[in-house]
């Protein structure tokens, strides 16, 4: 039977638009978002359709980076920490709440497909967000979560957990190097078999480019980042201690959906909300030393712009905690816990980072465009 030449027509031209793919950042911080980005710009080149469910920071994030593009709110678990330096009680007394929030993610992505007609959805760490009608896929760089040395015996209930959930995804990718050398070390090695596992390399908006010459006007460079109330409470003491010094400071305050900021800021501090990519660059390059939380967004980052940084983990969660002993154990970086933290002791170890770890930023097109064929 043949077919009318304009349904032919019709037909070569959904082909050239490429997949209709829902995108599902987590909503803790933004560094799930952010490293969202380069997928989605690789998405968008190669002609795939992009619609993506957010919420709060992430949303406006997002919107920001995307004005053009299709958004759905969707709000997601978001836990709210505790003031101590232990998350662990906290966490488990909204256990049952993520699992119901969990239960309902995966509710909503199956209305979604069906009212959208989705032909893939692409998790970033949202165990809800999958899908039984089309094929799913689950980014983390946690494949095995690390817990606090006193639960140690609560380890196989976490993996047993983590895996319960990462089995009903059609594939995990992971923003790390298959081989050595990782940025996130045991958290991210070796694959689970089980599970078709496939590495992505480093996940970064950002482009590098030499600035070794620029000159340093700023002391110090903070970064804020993750959970209220930690965020905050990290933010005051910084402002506390920058109160008795005269160097520059500037701090970033992980906050695009805000337009205020704190009173009686200092005289030699800069305070921002949210900063767009290219003014980042700048604050980055400008500043003698980094200061930021021990997020791996954060530090993929920081590699792609090839600098290092002093870590300040948010209290009580144990995958900072991690990174930060495990690069301050390589000779990377070097850390301190929030409650030790002290501006005039800040010491940052004198590397070119860059050197350190296989960062091909044009690896993602790749990865995108040989990944997705099969699927």
């Amino acid at each position: 039977m043949s077919i009318p030449f304009r349904k032919c027509i019709i037909f070569a031209k959904n082909k050239k638009l490429g997949k209709k793919i829902l995108i599902c950042p987590l909503n803790w911080g933004l560094g799930h978002a952010t490293r969202c980005v380069p997928i989605i710009k690789a998405l968008v080149s190669q002609k795939h359709r992009v619609i993506i469910a957010a919420d709060e920071g992430p949303l406006a994030f997002l919107q920001k980076e995307f004005p053009d593009m299709d958004f759905i709110k969707f709000p997601g678990f978001s836990p709210r920490y505790s003031r101590s330096n232990s998350q662990v009680l906290k966490l488990l007394s909204s256990f049952p709440g993520a699992l119901r929030d969990f239960r309902r993610d995966h509710k909503t992505v199956e209305q979604i497909v069906k009212n959208r007609n989705i032909e893939l959805v692409i998790s970033d760490n949202r165990f809800g967000c999958w899908s039984k009608q089309v094929p799913t896929i689950f980014i983390t760089h946690q494949l095995h979560i690390q817990v606090p040395r006193f639960w140690k015996f609560a380890s196989p209930i976490v993996k047993l957990f983590n895996n319960s959930y990462l089995r009903k995804f059609d594939k995990i990718w992971v923003p790390d190097e298959e081989n050595e050398p990782s940025l996130a070390g045991k958290l991210s090695h070796p694959a689970i078999k089980r599970f078709k596992t496939e590495y992505m390399g480093f996940l970064s908006r950002f482009h590098h480019n030499n600035q070794e010459d620029t000159e340093k006007d700023n002391k110090y460079l903070v970064i804020l980042s993750g959970p209220e109330p930690q965020r905050t409470m990290f933010e005051d003491i910084v402002l506390e201690q920058a109160a008795k010094t005269k160097d520059n400071i500037l701090i970033l305050r992980a906050k695009p959906d805000s337009y205020d900021l704190p009173h009686d800021i200092p005289e030699n501090v800069s305070m921002f909300n949210h900063v767009d990519d290219e003014l980042f660059v700048e604050l980055v390059n400008s500043a003698e030393n980094i200061i930021c939380r021990g997020g791996y967004s954060s530090l993929m980052d920081l590699v792609r712009l090839g600098r290092n940084a002093y870590l300040v983990p948010t209290p009580g969660q144990t995958e900072q905690e991690f990174l930060a002993q495990h690069l301050t154990e390589l000779g990377y970086f070097n850390w301190c816990k929030q409650s030790e933290f002290q501006l005039e002791k800040v010491m940052i170890p004198k590397i070119d980072i860059r050197e350190k770890y296989n960062d091909d930023e044009h690896k993602i097109e790749d990865f995108i465009q040989t990944h997705l064929t099969n699927i």
